[in-house]
């Protein structure tokens, strides 16, 4: 791989993984696949266009990350670390997606079948499982971003 696509791998990597981990951070809408089943109170009004965009920031966001962790140059004056780092940023990355699509998103489909209720229940579980679920995810993405930035700075300073 060539150092221009190496560095625009980079960029895209570090343009998604950053939007994916303040996505999860900040709010309670990540950007991968299935982000609208789990907050069905979304907008109604955000273009449909621009939505299908968000979809993809996760997926983008994982498979530059298995890119640079598989293909980014080795040898004399590129630190092993940098590799390292760049595994675990695909891997914190697959683990958002496999939360997301695995945990809190069939959870969040059962606690829209479950009628309101005053008292503790079921849909109490339910919400604290979807909360941790969430915070995993949400220290897995970010996480990744930080394996990801300084991976790119390893990248930089090695000569």
């Amino acid at each position: 791989m060539n150092r221009t696509i190496e560095s625009l791998l980079r960029f895209v990597n570090l343009t998604t993984a950053g939007l994916l981990a303040g996505s999860l951070g900040f709010g309670e809408a990540a950007l991968v696949p299935g982000w609208k089943e789990e907050l069905p109170r979304v907008d109604s009004r955000m273009n449909p266009t621009i939505a299908g965009y968000f979809n993809a920031i996760g997926p983008v966001a994982l498979g530059t990350a298995i890119t640079l962790a598989v293909a980014a140059p080795r040898g004399v004056g590129v630190p092993a670390s940098r590799r390292v780092l760049d595994s675990a940023s695909a891997l914190g990355l697959a683990g958002v997606l496999a939360a997301t699509v695995m945990v809190t998103v069939p959870i969040n489909k059962q606690l829209d079948e479950q009628p309101a209720a005053d008292y503790p229940s079921e849909r109490t579980t339910l919400v604290k499982n979807w909360s941790r679920a969430h915070a995993v995810r949400t220290t897995l993405g970010i996480g990744a971003f930080v394996c990801a930035v300084a991976a790119s700075n390893l990248h930089r300073h090695a000569k």
